[in-house]
């Protein structure tokens, strides 16, 4: 039987929104975000006085951006539940997010504190409410493609925390961690099923572990 994480019903229809370049919030993920901006800081501090969540977005352009709350985003988004907020530094703070469910943007706006916001519509992922789905998924090609990915880009892992994770969980964290480019990270948190998602990241890592060989081989 699926066991249900919420319902949409009790998920805020207007939510603030953070864009943040090159970086995505997954359902069940854990995102800390530097919080750089005073105006920014004051949205967390508003919605820790209200429902304590916040949308994250991606600029849709990385190029030339001096203001992100002045810069196109992409439509799809994830709401995050604020779970810690700390001082780094003299005036520097991280917020860390828990992602909830993914959502769609209807109407953007400003709110009277001056911060970005929006109307938002979770119908199109109703399979972020549930707990962990089970699905096929060739595994042992997926591990041995990710083997040679992470070759390619210098990463060294920690093999015994990958081979506990689940699946799901498995795909959320490259998704979040892995130096995908900010659209190929945006087609895999805009992916419906965590099927496709897993069928997308096999894609993009085979695809970018061939090119690194071959780079190395000239």
């Amino acid at each position: 039987m699926k066991k249900f994480l919420h319902d949409h019903q009790n998920l805020p229809t207007e939510l603030p929104l953070l864009a943040v370049q090159g970086a995505v919030l997954l359902p069940r993920s854990q995102l800390p975000i530097p919080i750089n901006e005073l105006i920014h800081l004051e949205m967390v501090f508003d919605m820790l006085r209200t429902h304590q969540m916040i949308g994250i977005v991606q600029p849709v352009s990385a190029h030339n951006i001096t203001d992100d709350d002045a810069s196109p985003v992409f439509k799809t988004g994830c709401v995050g539940k604020i779970l810690d907020l700390h001082e780094i530094e003299d005036s520097q703070f991280v917020v860390t997010l828990k992602g909830i469910c993914r959502f769609k943007i209807i109407e953007e706006s400003t709110s009277q504190d001056g911060y970005r916001q929006a109307l938002v519509n979770y119908d199109d992922y109703p399979l972020d409410c549930v707990e962990d789905s089970d699905f096929s998924f060739d595994r042992p090609r997926f591990l041995k493609a990710l083997e040679q990915y992470f070759r390619v880009v210098d990463i060294n892992p920690n093999w015994q925390e990958i081979d506990k994770t689940s699946n799901q969980k498995l795909i959320a964290a490259l998704t979040i961690v892995c130096p995908l480019e900010a659209r190929e990270k945006q087609a895999l948190l805009e992916a419906s099923t965590p099927k496709e998602q897993s069928q997308l990241m096999m894609t993009l890592i085979e695809l970018a572990g061939r090119e690194g060989t071959s780079a190395t081989c000239h």
